[in-house]
């Protein structure tokens, strides 16, 4: 029987994160539940779908009886984020009940049996490596916007995990775009793996993860499962299984046109011209010129909007059409003050690189210039 006591504050905090692991589809009622046990002189939540995402969390607390119970996730959620913030007692008083007291507030919660929880099987891992916890999320912000989202391809709904020694690429395509992102890591690996990871997966693990911190994150893979730990959370997922797309032969040669922009003043006019060019599949168009780069779009309905930002052009002078939205979304998670454009035809991909680096490369494919 499970007794434990712990702050509000913390366990509001872990369940934030634990409860976005409740599917709440399951066939299995249990598996719609968080489960909450004593483990390690703390407690541990876990919630879980089986498929592709399983979120395992501990927190320390003070276990007056060992036990497990499982609680229905939103409902336990709700309940602990209304409570004031003081020691929270949490109490199964009988299998499948979970008893929750703090201040004048207590509840009575039904749950289901623990012994029918599932678990995602034990990684026995074929790499490891750790990353820092910034470092991950500016390589996943900078590419997992690129998954597609259509369902009737789920190889394109992940993004690839090329894992080598001592280097790893993260590469995401919807087939409009492709974004592929190199970092170096000390990586324990006989051989190279390609592992595809979940869009939906990754987007929780961006949820957790802090931009500006050093901590590491360990990420084990095997044959179809990939784990990551940071801090006392545990994210773990099944892979999705498929070839990947040779993406290599998506990336054009070297270019023979190049824009060289600074991305607040690009994103900006960007951001104006989407306010007609949304009116028409986002679509804009850029006239590239000496010293100038021009972007305009037309609406039937709305009229027209014409920009202007400085810009070095290398090359011959070009027109293009490009999804303005696509664009948008490179320059927001790029991170440098310059981006580089290449172009070599109006039918032809394009290529944006920040300014001075090769670990990062989008492919963006153009639209039709309408007349």
């Amino acid at each position: 029987m499970l007794k434990a006591s712990c702050p509000q504050s913390a366990l509001h905090e872990i369940l934030q994160v634990v409860s976005r692991g409740v599917s709440g589809r399951s066939t299995h009622p249990v598996q719609n539940n968080i489960y909450l046990c004593s483990a390690d002189g703390g407690l541990r939540l876990v919630a879980t779908d089986l498929e592709y995402l399983s979120l395992d969390a501990r927190l320390p607390a003070l276990i007056t009886e060992e036990g497990a119970v499982t609680v229905p996730g939103r409902v336990f959620n709700e309940i602990v984020a209304s409570l004031p913030e003081e020691e929270v007692s949490l109490e199964s008083p009988e299998p499948g009940q979970l008893a929750i007291r703090c201040g004048k507030s207590s509840y009575l919660v039904r749950g289901l049996p623990p012994d029918d929880f599932q678990f995602l099987p034990e990684i026995m891992p074929q790499a490891e490596f750790a990353l820092p916890e910034g470092a991950l999320h500016t390589i996943l912000t900078q590419t997992v916007f690129a998954c597609s989202d259509d369902e009737t391809r789920p190889i394109l709904t992940g993004a690839l995990f090329f894992i080598r020694p001592d280097l790893l690429t993260v590469v995401a395509t919807d087939t409009y775009r492709l974004a592929v992102r190199t970092l170096s890591a000390e990586i324990s690996v006989a051989e190279e793996r390609k592992v595809i990871v979940s869009a939906r997966v990754l987007h929780e693990l961006l949820r957790i993860l802090r931009e500006d911190s050093e901590e590491p994150v360990q990420v084990r893979v095997s044959e179809r499962l990939i784990e990551f730990q940071l801090r006392d959370v545990k994210l773990a997922s099944r892979l999705i299984e498929g070839e990947f797309p040779n993406y290599e032969k998506v990336i054009p040669a070297d270019p023979d046109k190049r824009l060289l922009v600074r991305v607040d003043a690009l994103e900006r006019a960007l951001r104006r011209a989407l306010i007609v060019a949304r009116q028409d599949s986002n679509r804009v168009v850029l006239h590239a010129r000496e010293g100038v780069l021009q972007i305009t779009a037309v609406s039937p309905d709305l009229g027209s909007v014409e920009e202007e930002v400085e810009m070095q052009l290398t090359g011959e002078p070009i027109d293009i059409a490009f999804n303005a939205r696509y664009l948008m979304e490179m320059l927001e998670a790029v991170g440098s003050e310059q981006i580089v454009m290449g172009l070599s035809g109006a039918l032809n991909p394009g290529t944006m690189r920040p300014a001075g680096r090769e670990d990062y490369i989008y492919v963006v494919m153009p639209m039709q210039i309408m007349t």
